[in-house]
């Protein structure tokens, strides 16, 4: 068996690496990213938001409205033109009801966290108070709902 490895098979291979290493730098160089000073260069901006922070639970106390007649409602209370969402079902929504009571047929089902005027109500109906309900963006979307699955949201 003739001998492999001579001066000139070691010279050919480092001459084929240095060709291989100098055409890398080449096209590394044609690819490299902009400089800061580059038109084409823009810097990304990152807003950061910071998270909810708890605010305390103030008691207010009910003020009488000479205009209306009645006492304002308390936050956190359920009142007629005030808003609720649906909440406590566990993700198996709500159903809207033709009248309050469940023998009321079921129109649609509103979902945990969907937002509703209250138009009308309360009325006492199989051991349930119903409100009935509007959804402020879109008027088909209204019906009597129980108000044990309704939490209140304060006014602005």
């Amino acid at each position: 068996m003739k001998n492999l490895i001579n001066r000139w098979v070691v010279l050919g291979a480092l001459g084929v690496a240095a060709f291989l290493l100098f055409f890398s730098l080449l096209i590394g160089y044609g690819f490299s990213p902009p400089k800061a000073d580059s038109p084409d260069f823009q810097v990304a901006e990152l807003t950061l938001i910071p998270g909810p922070t708890s605010t305390p639970r103030i008691a207010a106390t009910p003020t009488h409205d000479p205009a209306i007649g009645t006492a304002t409602p308390l936050p956190g209370e359920i009142a007629l033109n005030g808003y609720v969402q649906i909440s406590g079902t566990d993700g198996e929504g709500l159903r809207l009801r033709s009248s309050a009571g469940l023998s009321g047929e079921p129109l649609f089902l509103g979902f945990d966290s969907e937002v509703f005027q209250i138009i009308d109500g309360p009325q006492k109906a199989d051991g349930y108070t119903w409100w009935f309900l509007s959804a402020p963006y879109d008027d088909t979307r209204a019906g009597w709902a129980a108000e044990a699955f309704l939490e209140s949201i304060p006014s602005q």
